[in-house]
């Protein structure tokens, strides 16, 4: 059974905001199977399907800025956990290596 175009990106949006990010791509080929049915559509069903296409490409713009956010920040986080960067007076850059635990097991 195939779903209408704008049931499959209700279901895009739906995926995106519950972050079940596997099932996305499962939903894009029926997304571009359903192309071929578009030409011979009314206005009004063209305009809805617009509309739902830009509410659902609004959602996909957000989760790939929290996505590369979230890149950042484990860079930063690995970056820091490698150790202290600082610049001498000359304005080279060096890096302090994170301090080693001070107590040892015997």
């Amino acid at each position: 059974m195939s779903q209408s175009p704008e049931g499959i990106l209700q279901n895009l949006r739906r995926a995106i905001t519950e972050g079940e990010y596997a099932q996305l791509e499962a939903l894009l080929p029926a997304l571009r199977d359903t192309e071929a049915a578009l030409v011979n559509s009314d206005l009004t069903t063209l305009q809805t399907l617009q509309a739902e296409a830009e509410r659902t490409e609004s959602c996909l713009v957000s989760a790939l800025a929290g996505v590369r956010a979230a890149r950042r920040r484990v860079a930063e986080v690995s970056e820091a956990a490698k150790g202290l960067t600082t610049y001498d007076r000359g304005g080279h850059k060096a890096t302090v290596p994170a301090a080693l635990p001070t107590s040892r097991r015997v």
